[in-house]
């Protein structure tokens, strides 16, 4: 309700003459209310000198963390999937409006300060956007920061790898006692160590994409994988190793935990249901038996028999594929398993070189179309201007 009279608040009484004290104390409370922010009180709380946000932009989503904000970290996240339309021909310029409005709208929506200075992490939804016309993704990453202040980097796979792994350390702690951790994205896969790391672009949808097209089904959300036959699925398990090769020289030897989901519930509990994998680890007899036993399935039967999700179950022979040939390629017998609540954001907001090439962002725009992605290993010293 709006208050239009008060008997205790001072009024104006209805007279001209004032005495001297009076104009002269009008005065000062005029100059003072003239003078500005320079004899304003300073906000309750200002944001910090070294604040940082910023964001994943992953094939299914935008998440937003802060570190130096005094107040933790924040992570709102908005869901958006870029990368399955962009693998059905769709340009990224008809998706970056949405794009646009998450990186505007979670740090408002976090209460985030305002001057703090912020990055993106574009994975690989975005590589891929790079392989399609990097020329035009330049151009994209330089229209981004102008509408919303956000420099968005390209991120290789070796290096999210190395975020993974560092996010898996830090969630993990005394329960990771593998030296590697494998993480299946829906773009992308790595195999990480704390030095070493592997990424290839193939993930839950890309492999299960890759491989349609190879044995001739078809692509994107038209593609169905079941029922395989023998020489199929022989086929699909050759074309896993051929893309796996450089795997074993990259990463070197050691045991491996699967930290994602397309593993440690779509898998595991699919070979659940199969009487297998009943502690907190797959072995590579049993993963090859289930996919014997379920490739020659339709996906209806896969789902009565498994009991999966719709979102686990078409990518699920798929998927145990991309597994097994892993495994294979480093010589593994089995797989740990440890799911948790793990993403890129804390070892991005950590990552001094991104957040360099932050403040450089249009050099580091034209070293993408000169080098791409790998435009993050140079160096942002080099840059003559910011």
């Amino acid at each position: 309700m709006l208050k239009t009279h008060d008997p205790k608040s001072p009024q104006w009484p209805g007279r001209v003459c004032r005495t001297k004290a009076q104009l002269l104390g009008l005065a000062v409370v005029a100059w003072a209310a003239m003078s500005g922010p320079a004899l304003a009180q300073p906000p309750a709380n200002p944001p910090p000198a070294d604040c940082r946000i910023a964001f994943d932009m992953g094939s299914s989503g935008v998440r937003a963390a802060a570190s130096g904000t005094g107040d933790g970290v924040l992570m709102p996240t908005r869901d958006l999937d870029l990368l399955t339309p962009m693998m059905q021909g769709q340009r990224l310029e008809l998706l970056l409006p949405a794009v646009e409005s998450a990186l505007r709208e979670l740090p408002q929506q976090a209460r985030l300060p305002a001057t703090c200075r912020q990055l993106g992490g574009g994975f690989s939804a975005w590589r891929l956007a790079w392989r399609q016309d990097g020329a035009q993704l330049s151009q994209h990453l330089e229209t981004l920061r102008a509408q919303t202040g956000v420099a968005v980097l390209v991120i290789p796979a070796a290096v999210e790898g190395r975020y993974g792994h560092d996010s898996a350390k830090q969630a993990l702690g005394l329960r990771l006692q593998t030296s590697h951790i494998l993480d299946i994205g829906g773009g992308s896969t790595q195999v990480a160590s704390q030095d070493r790391s592997f990424g290839i672009e193939l993930g839950q949808k890309s492999w299960a994409n890759q491989l349609c097209q190879t044995l001739g089904r078809g692509s994107g959300v038209a593609c169905q994988l079941l029922p395989m036959r023998a020489q199929e699925l022989q086929q699909a398990r050759d074309l896993a190793s051929h893309q796996l090769q450089a795997l074993p020289a990259e990463v070197g030897p050691g045991t491996l935990t699967a930290i994602s989901r397309p593993v440690t519930r779509g898998i595991r509990s699919a070979l659940r249901s199969l009487g297998m994998a009943q502690g907190e680890s797959i072995s590579a007899q049993e993963l090859g038996m289930a996919i014997d036993r379920l490739s020659p399935m339709t996906l209806d039967e896969v789902v009565q028999l498994t009991g999966l999700a719709v979102n686990f179950a078409p990518y699920l022979v798929s998927d145990m594929l991309l597994v097994e040939a892993v495994m294979r390629a480093m010589n593994l017998s089995t797989l740990a398993l440890a799911e948790t609540a793990i993403n890129n954001l804390p070892a991005l907001l950590r990552d001094e070189r991104a957040f360099a090439w932050s403040q450089r962002h249009p050099c580091y725009v034209q070293r993408l179309r000169e080098l791409g992605p790998a435009a993050y290993f140079s160096d942002p010293a080099g840059c003559t201007k910011p």
